[in-house]
């Protein structure tokens, strides 16, 4: 039976983890979770998964405490300080499910205690991935993707050689707005950017697909995660979201996975390394579907892929800096503070301020992130 933490275990890609161990009970046991603001939810949790320990930040020791009074004292599970400390406990697995760079440290003493990272968080792979793969190497820790296009990569990576492989090419269904006319964005309200046509996610990320931004950071993923360069990852959009990545092999040859768009098959490749996950979703049957496109990306609608590319073309820094500021613009628009387009035209003002930052040690990375926020809100007169 393997041991398993979830940092975010509230937010959309946690409750998927929790839901495919509990269709396994007798392959996982929960010993960490954490959440951020969900604290009704968390108290479900861990009144069902009994972990041994857990985080829950802000709030004074009585309110922790009262969260948890109907457990008895002796199974009360133990609240630790820190994202960070709650990855350092024993686990088999930590799965990092949070969103944005709040992730970083917890991942870094993932891997220096040599364990294992199932990693759905972009932007810490975006800001350190570099640092990250240094740190799987030198403590032998493992880096498994839970995003679904890197997992695909992962998949059809394995058993290869590396020097074999030309390029590798992400999928992207182009999200909420791929057939609002251009003329019309303007006018698109937050709502009307998170009804995903494909995948149910958090707020976050299904923004970050309608203004394809996602992918961006997705290609800056690829490039740390499988140590290529930004020209060696291409883009290509695929409505049907069956394809979920491809692997182009020196040969001219490809490779592909293909299945019904939903996450547990990534999740469980990752649980369940290095074996195959058992039923993880519905086969996928070819006749039915009959057809599937696809189609380059037109980046005068999707400005912010081009702005993410150009950033991992540019160097860690920008990374950094795109990363940072696209969190704050996507904040605001969903306040309201901010028009659609506005993302794109702010994020292009970031990545000109930063693209020559270069490459950032591990140890400077929040003072990039913070110092591209406080630029962000100034650029769009936001406090």
């Amino acid at each position: 039976m393997k041991t398993i933490t979830i940092l975010g275990s509230t937010g959309s890609v946690g409750r998927q983890v929790l839901d495919s161990i509990c269709a396994h009970p007798d392959a996982f046991k929960v010993v960490g979770l954490s959440a951020y603001t969900n604290e009704s939810l968390l108290r479900e949790q861990i009144e069902k998964f009994n972990p041994t320990h857990y985080y829950f930040p802000g709030g004074a020791v009585e309110v922790q405490s009262s969260l948890f009074d109907f457990l008895e004292d002796d199974k009360t599970s133990k609240c630790l300080s820190s994202l960070e400390e709650l990855a350092s406990i024993p686990a088999d697995i930590v799965v990092s499910a949070v969103s944005g760079i709040a992730g970083l440290w917890a991942a870094v003493a993932t891997l220096k205690r040599g364990g294992t990272l199932a990693i759905a968080n972009k932007e810490t792979i975006v800001c350190a991935g570099r640092h990250l793969k240094a740190l799987e190497k030198k403590y032998g820790g493992k880096i498994l993707p839970l995003d679904t296009e890197h997992s695909a990569i992962f998949s059809c990576l394995r058993g290869e050689d590396k020097k074999c492989v030309r390029s590798l090419v992400l999928t992207a269904s182009g999200g909420a707005l791929r057939d609002v006319p251009t003329s019309q964005l303007a006018k698109v309200k937050a709502e009307d950017a998170l009804k995903h046509p494909v995948w149910n996610m958090g707020k976050k990320v299904t923004i970050d697909s309608a203004t394809l931004f996602n992918k961006g950071l997705e290609v800056i993923e690829a490039m740390r995660l499988f140590e290529v360069e930004a020209k060696d990852v291409k883009v290509v959009m695929h409505r049907e979201s069956i394809v979920h990545s491809l692997v182009e092999f020196c040969d001219g040859g490809m490779k592909g996975l293909f299945s019904v768009p939903d996450m547990r098959l990534s999740i469980e490749t990752a649980l369940y390394y290095p074996e195959h996950g058992k039923d993880s979703v519905a086969p996928l049957d070819l006749a039915k579907l009959g057809s599937i496109t696809f189609s380059a990306p037109d980046y005068d609608r999707f400005p912010c892929l081009k702005i993410a590319i150009d950033a991992a073309n540019a160097g860690e820094g920008a990374c950094i800096a795109v990363s940072a500021a696209d969190e704050v613009l996507v904040e605001e628009f969903l306040k309201g503070k901010i028009k659609y387009p506005e993302i794109a035209t702010a994020l292009q003002k970031v990545y000109g301020k930063f693209k020559k930052v270069g490459n950032v040690e591990l140890e400077d990375i929040l003072g990039i992130d913070e110092q591209a926020r406080k630029y962000t809100y100034s650029v769009i007169g936001v406090k």
